[in-house]
């Protein structure tokens, strides 16, 4: 038991005596480094005056309305080309997304026959049936089975024309792609 005390109080002592050399070279060096060492950071450029614009409400759009649909001019070309009916009334569902909907299930019922329950990301429950119009894309659901609803939607081909893509919204866990 002595040997051990022994043997700790001469190891402290070794290792105290070590350490007070001090670290004056230590300092020294780090201090020629900082003083030889100048950062240099290039001169900013001066930044442009920004021009104050007024908002009236007569010149730009409003930004608390929906933007208009930004339809394909009709032209010559689109002699023949399928197009949408732009005319009719937006329906509640065309305000939102295809991705912000989850299909929570299908039903039959007397009156409507095959209907559907969508949630969306705010918690809102719809009933939705053949024919109902929901998404960006003007689309119109076009078939209703027990695993997914089909949705005709109108895409903009870029030449006057309109091209139709069909998307499916399954029920979650369902397989299968969501483009068919």
């Amino acid at each position: 038991m002595i040997k051990r005390l022994l043997l700790v109080s001469a190891g402290t002592l070794l290792l105290g005596a070590c350490s007070q050399g001090g670290h004056q070279d230590l300092v020294a060096y780090t201090e020629q480094v900082r003083s030889s060492s100048v950062p240099s950071a290039e001169q900013l450029t001066e930044m442009p005056e920004l021009k104050k614009v007024d908002y009236n409400g007569r010149t730009f759009r409003n930004p608390f309305e929906p933007a208009p649909l930004n339809a394909p001019s009709m032209g010559e070309n689109t002699q023949g080309c399928p197009q949408p009916n732009l005319e009719r009334d937006r329906a509640e569902l065309e305000s939102l997304g295809l991705d912000q909907f989850t299909l929570v299930g299908t039903m039959r019922t007397n009156n409507e026959g095959q209907v559907a329950l969508l949630s969306t990301n705010q918690g809102r429950l719809y009933r939705v049936a053949i024919g109902d119009y929901m998404g960006l894309n003007l689309g119109e659901i076009t078939e209703i089975t027990p695993d997914y609803i089909m949705i005709a939607e109108w895409v903009p081909a870029g030449d006057g024309c309109w091209q139709q893509r069909n998307t499916a919204l399954r029920l979650p866990g369902s397989q299968g792609s969501s483009d068919l």
